[in-house]
């Protein structure tokens, strides 16, 4: 289910529960998404308040499997969030995270589906600690040799001549 993020909200609900000690910014907001979103293969867009940064701040906070995007001068984040609810041909399949009332109920009338940041911040931190299920098997093992490979063998073991 593609993820649309209020990263603002999301950043003040995981300060919260976090170490005050060592306050989470961006970057390390946008790198637990990219974990998440690998992990889960799900599409995620953060929309953050404010003018985007340079290009080369933007790239050490964005992580490559998610997409961020700001706000801009003057625009808010919510009203950017509730622009791509508005535009989204099918704004049912998504999942917007926000403890924006006003972002849950575009988020409804679209009939998107809405979680409070504190929510889904446990949901990620329960999902990123739990172990990565490796298969047992190689993929080979499912989809076979390439046939190259095989006559590779089967001249390996002395069994490629006929008998």
């Amino acid at each position: 289910m593609p993820t649309l993020i209020d990263g603002n909200n999301l950043l003040f609900a995981a300060r919260d529960v976090e170490d005050p000690e060592r306050p989470m910014g961006r970057s390390k907001l946008c790198e637990m998404l990219g974990r998440w979103a690998r992990r889960r293969g799900e599409k995620v867009h953060v929309v953050f308040d404010g003018p985007a940064p340079t290009p080369g701040l933007a790239r050490q906070i964005g992580d490559p499997d998610i997409a961020v995007d700001y706000s801009g001068g003057g625009v808010s984040a919510d009203a950017r969030l509730i622009e791509i609810l508005e535009r989204d041909s099918a704004a049912r399949r998504l999942l917007v995270v926000s403890s924006d009332r006003e972002i849950a109920r575009a988020a409804k009338r679209r009939r998107a589906r809405a979680i409070r940041s504190d929510v889904f911040w446990s949901t990620l931190k329960r999902d990123l600690s739990r172990p990565v299920v490796r298969p047992l098997e190689p993929p080979e093992k499912g989809r076979g040799l390439e046939p190259d490979a095989t006559e590779r063998w089967l001249r390996e073991f002395g069994l490629d001549e006929p008998r």
